[in-house]
């Protein structure tokens, strides 16, 4: 079967090669033949509608009709809002192409019809997703706020810039196992010797 890959990472500085050579390994297990790939540097909480590549890759799908899988790391790479991502997945099923996910092993879509588990499954991940996008965020918003209480919060100073290459250089025992392992966050502030808060900054700047 031929399948293309899509790859979403949220920020610039962040790469998409790691996604893209892991789906292709898994895709050579199956015997499918890679035929594009589709990467781009945006965020998931944008509509799928206005991603570029996204876009591109449909156009590509309607044009050349033997595709028959898309392949993408992770439902969060898909989207993080749970209606975007079925949005998705209905488009992709009315052309007859089916989702893969390295962590469901099989199609959304195969034969002329849709797996109701890995469909099941996908919903139930992109509602995760989804929550765990809303809880960062109200983490964020409530670590401000406690900041302002204790007068300690000024926001950044005019002409700052925070690099986040630079803490992604700095801590890279902490990206190995955030992004290699299924360690939880405070399980690698333990083991790293870092806080809870660095954990999660530079757990947000990997797009994991």
């Amino acid at each position: 079967m031929n399948a293309v890959i899509y790859s979403r990472v949220s920020s610039q500085y962040q790469e998409n090669e790691r996604q893209i050579v892991e789906l292709r390994q898994i895709a050579s297990e199956k015997g499918w033949t890679v035929k594009r790939v589709f990467k781009e540097k945006i965020s998931g909480t944008i509509d799928s509608s206005q991603r570029p590549e996204f876009n591109n890759m449909l156009k590509y799908l309607d044009q050349h009709r033997d595709i028959n899988i898309v392949m993408a790391s992770e439902v969060s790479r898909l989207g993080r809002r749970v209606v975007d991502v079925l949005n998705t997945v209905d488009i992709l099923h009315k052309k007859e192409i089916g989702i893969f996910l390295p962590r469901f092993r099989e199609l959304t879509y195969e034969n002329g019809k849709e797996n109701p588990t890995t469909k099941l499954l996908l919903q139930m991940f992109s509602i995760g997703a989804e929550m765990e996008n809303d809880l960062r965020r109200q983490r964020q918003l409530e670590g401000i706020q406690l900041a302002k209480m204790k007068n300690r919060y000024q926001g950044r100073k005019k002409g700052a810039k925070a690099d986040p290459k630079d803490l992604l250089d700095k801590y890279k025992d902490v990206v190995d196992l955030v992004v290699k392992s299924d360690l939880s966050l405070r399980r690698v502030a333990q083991i790293t010797n870092h806080s809870i808060n660095t954990i999660r900054k530079i757990n947000a700047l990997t797009g994991i």
